[in-house]
């Protein structure tokens, strides 16, 4: 099988800077698994690659959906493999980079969307708890079955949360178990995963510093000229870190200082989701970052460790 790089990561780990220089090493091209860089014009929240940045590697799978439009892990696994392909075709390297891990672990652990068919009977009652007691009620139900299910999706996410619980409706197990035991299929591509790994107090701190750039970079007013330009507050790229929060800001919810707290509290608590989840990526190489790695270092450690 033809290898594939993954680098992936905590927020704030440096996955974009390392990304870049290693393909600019081995000749690679980058698709992008962070689940809200899919959307267009939602840039500053998402921290996303800026076009210096992309300048002279081509980036896959950023600015492909409309923000008022839906986007699933199923929809991404396709064009991803898509990408893999026509990039492999090209005798060049494909270098996934992201922190999103079902984005990930659709690619690496090749679940099989298609057998996944659901129960329609099962999401008609879910449909209807919705209406008849609100959308609080269903995330409590699936916080009670499935704590940990219910950490990765926002109350407001109504269509995951009812998703959620109708897989679990027919499991016994976790959704986490469905996942691992259910839908794994053998992998396509030989992906040779590396995560960056530094500490949580580098992340945090760097988190702290991100969140104060995206706010001098006009994160309020990006997330204005979205909801004129007709997105929804309960729009799937409304849900994400750093645009639910603000929309609450501009709804007058909450007040400036409230705002940045909270702001900063999501994204370190999402950071904290994300070192448990890629704990579980025993196959994989972990990486120490710090604020004093080199990013070319890192990169050519990467590139050698590849070739074992």
């Amino acid at each position: 099988m033809k290898k594939v790089l993954v680098i992936t990561g905590p927020t704030a780990s440096g996955k974009t800077a390392i990304s870049i220089q290693l393909s600019k090493k081995a000749e690679g091209e980058i698709i992008n698994a962070d689940s809200m860089q899919i959307y267009k014009d939602c840039d500053i929240g998402s921290a996303k690659p800026s076009l210096t940045e992309r300048k002279n590697i081509n980036h896959h799978l950023i600015d492909i959906v409309s923000p008022s439009d839906k986007f699933s892990t199923a929809e991404y696994k396709v064009s991803a493999i898509n990408c893999i392909k026509d990039i492999l075709n090209s005798e060049k390297l494909p270098v996934i980079t992201g922190g999103t891990g079902l984005y990930i672990n659709a690619l690496v652990k090749n679940i099989d969307f298609s057998i996944d068919k659901g129960n329609e009977y099962i999401r008609r009652e879910l449909n209807n708890l919705l209406e008849s007691k609100g959308k609080d009620f269903l995330y409590e139900k699936l916080r009670t079955r499935d704590s940990k299910a219910a950490s990765t999706v926002h109350p407001n996410n109504t269509r995951r949360v009812i998703r959620y619980l109708e897989i679990l409706e027919s499991y016994n197990g976790t959704l986490a178990e469905y996942m691992e035991n259910t839908l794994e299929e053998p992998a396509e591509f030989d992906y040779r995963i590396f995560v960056l790994w530094p500490e949580r107090d580098f992340v945090y701190n760097h988190i702290e510093k991100r969140v104060d750039e995206m706010l001098k970079a006009g994160l309020v007013d990006e997330v204005r000229a979205l909801l004129k330009a007709g997105v929804k507050s309960d729009d799937q790229c409304m849900m994400g870190i750093g645009y639910k929060e603000t929309y609450a800001y501009i709804e007058g919810q909450i007040d400036y200082i409230e705002y940045v707290d909270l702001l900063k509290r999501n994204t370190r608590r999402y950071a904290k989701r994300q070192f448990t989840w890629f704990k579980r990526y025993k196959d994989s190489k972990f990486i120490p970052v710090d604020g004093k790695s080199e990013v070319n270092k890192i990169a050519d450690d990467i590139l050698k460790s590849m070739l074992l």
